[in-house]
Order: structure tokens, then C-alpha cells, then sequence
């Protein structure tokens, strides 16, 4: 029986590309939270791994949470160069 309801905040762009990818297999939003629980009912947790970050990358994610416009642009060299480093 579907007698109970269950209200999320999401943003607007999510919803649109989750729905949008949803509907092309064939589910509603409705059928897709479905299956979402019932497979963590089944997995007893959620159907896919979830990493919790470092304390170096909570730090980070913070920092841009907290002060977007700091970020700049890189590029792949880069990125390379400062991992190896």
C-alpha cells in the first residue's frame, strides 16, 4: 500500500537531468526512489560505496563551499605536475 509521502529539496538542474535519464529507462521520479529503497533495504545500506573524505579534503571542500570565487583555472599538465610534486 502507498499511503506515505516523502518530500526532498532538490536542486532544479538535478531533477531535470535525473528525470530526463529516468524517463528514457522507462521510470518515474517515484519509481526510481523506489528502487533506490528497496535496494538499500535489501543491500542493509546504500546500493553503492560511498567514501568519506580525508581531513585534507573535507578542509578543501570547505574552503570552496565557503569561497568560490578563490578557485582558478588549471590545466591537466598541471594537475600533473602539482600530484607528482
Amino acid at each position: 500500500m502507498t499511503d506515505a509521502v516523502i518530500r526532498s529539496r532538490i536542486d532544479a538542474n538535478v531533477k531535470i537531468k535525473a528525470t530526463r535519464l529516468f524517463e528514457h529507462m522507462g521510470l518515474s521520479m517515484s519509481d526510481a526512489i523506489r528502487l533506490f529503497l528497496y535496494q538499500s533495504i535489501a543491500e542493509k545500506g546504500l546500493p553503492f560505496h560511498v567514501n568519506i573524505p580525508n581531513s585534507k579534503t573535507a578542509a578543501t571542500l570547505r574552503e570552496i563551499k565557503d569561497h568560490p570565487k578563490r578557485l582558478k583555472k588549471t590545466s591537466l599538465k598541471q594537475l600533473e605536475k602539482d600530484w607528482n610534486e
